[in-house]
């Protein structure tokens, strides 16, 4: 019996740290770099890498490491191993074979004006925990409506920069904000991200600076857990949100994490005590970030992009937003592609729908 109960015990405090390491994670702050990938060859105007479902994938892509940044061009070779791509252009640094390298989505690096040639400002705007950074890019006037971006979990206003060409063609004024735990950013009490339940009031008070900046209205487009905070604060703040742009969002946390437990091989149970230890440590209830039972009382216009082979959030609660909101406020594009991919796969498709949505909307 003495031995059974030690067994148990110790079962349990398996588990219990399981839980606790995974739901960790999940809360996590960690910004690393990773570099997964070796340059098998460079030289002219092509790079030669190894064959994955990334770097074999069609479509506008960053090639980065320690130092450097290239942007890509098409496939124009390789075999069963190895891909070949056109280099269109080496940014920073010098690429040569063997370096540790990463495909970045985001393209670009800087700020708007070294990566795009946009104009724009550094400007703060106040929150409850301090002054938060943001880049401000002016459109014909400032007396409209504002494209607020917000970045996804662990990530950076670099985010937002796909988007930025489109939105300034349109005429309007973006907001590309970080927010509580962001570089340059004041921290959040602990220090850890709360999955939204806490972030989104940095959304509300960067929609007061827009507004006191002379916005008549604002469009939220979130990436991500950019996604959830920017739906978090269309059903607690609705009233001066013109439209909303969702780009791979999370519209459901314990849908994603079990995703993210499923892809580490844990049993559903320890997923099960991972969310209940993550509820406990940021004092959050997971079930309120269920967006999908939002959606039949759904107001406000939607664009809606998933990407077919995201492998960090679940697509179903997406998928399930759509389909239960009422006729024609939410419009959704599937796309192949990753996590926050589907503007990399097709440019000019996602950018001629984000176009035709700020029209509409604006």
């Amino acid at each position: 019996m003495a031995t059974a109960t030690a067994v148990t015990v110790l079962l349990f405090a398996a588990v219990g740290g399981i839980g606790w390491y995974f739901a960790g994670v999940a809360i996590e702050v960690d910004r690393t770099a990773e570099y997964p990938l070796v340059v098998m060859d460079a030289g002219n105007d092509t790079v030669t890498l190894p064959r994955t479902a990334t770097t074999e994938r069609a479509g506008s892509w960053a090639l980065v490491w320690a130092g450097g940044r290239a942007l890509l061009g098409p496939v124009v070779g390789g075999d069963e191993r190895r891909v070949v791509r056109e280099v269109a252009s080496v940014v920073e640094g010098t690429l040569a074979k063997g370096a540790a390298a990463a495909i970045d989505h985001w393209m670009y690096d800087g700020d708007p004006g070294k990566a795009l040639g946009l104009p724009f400002q550094d400007v703060t705007y106040p929150s409850r925990i301090g002054p938060m950074p943001a880049w401000l890019l002016p459109g014909k006037t400032p007396k409209s409506t504002w494209v607020i971006g917000v970045h996804g979990r662990n990530s950076d206003k670099a985010e937002t920069f796909r988007v930025m060409r489109t939105v300034h063609e349109a005429g309007l004024p973006m907001m590309s904000i970080a927010y509580r735990n962001d570089v340059g950013a004041p921290s959040s009490s602990d220090g850890k991200n709360h999955l939204g339940n806490t972030e989104w009031e940095d959304v509300v008070s960067a929609m007061g600076y827009a507004r006191a900046h002379g916005a008549t209205g604002v469009i939220l487009y979130g990436w991500s857990m950019g996604g959830a905070m920017a739906m978090t604060t269309l059903r607690r703040d609705p009233s001066f949100v013109r439209g909303v742009v969702l780009d791979s969002p999370v519209l459901d946390w314990s849908a994603t994490l079990d995703k993210q437990g499923d892809a580490r091989n844990l049993p559903g149970f320890i997923t099960g005590v991972a969310k209940r230890v993550l509820e406990w440590r940021i004092g959050i209830d997971l079930t309120d970030f269920d967006h999908r039972r939002y959606a039949p009382q759904l107001r406000t216009p939607v664009l809606l992009f998933t990407a077919a082979d995201d492998a960090t959030v679940a697509n179903g609660p997406a998928h399930t937003f759509a389909a239960t909101a009422p006729p024609g406020m939410v419009t959704h594009i599937t796309t192949p592609g990753d996590h926050t991919e589907s503007w990399n796969v097709n440019p000019v498709v996602y950018e001629r729908a984000l176009g035709a949505f700020l029209e509409k909307v604006r």
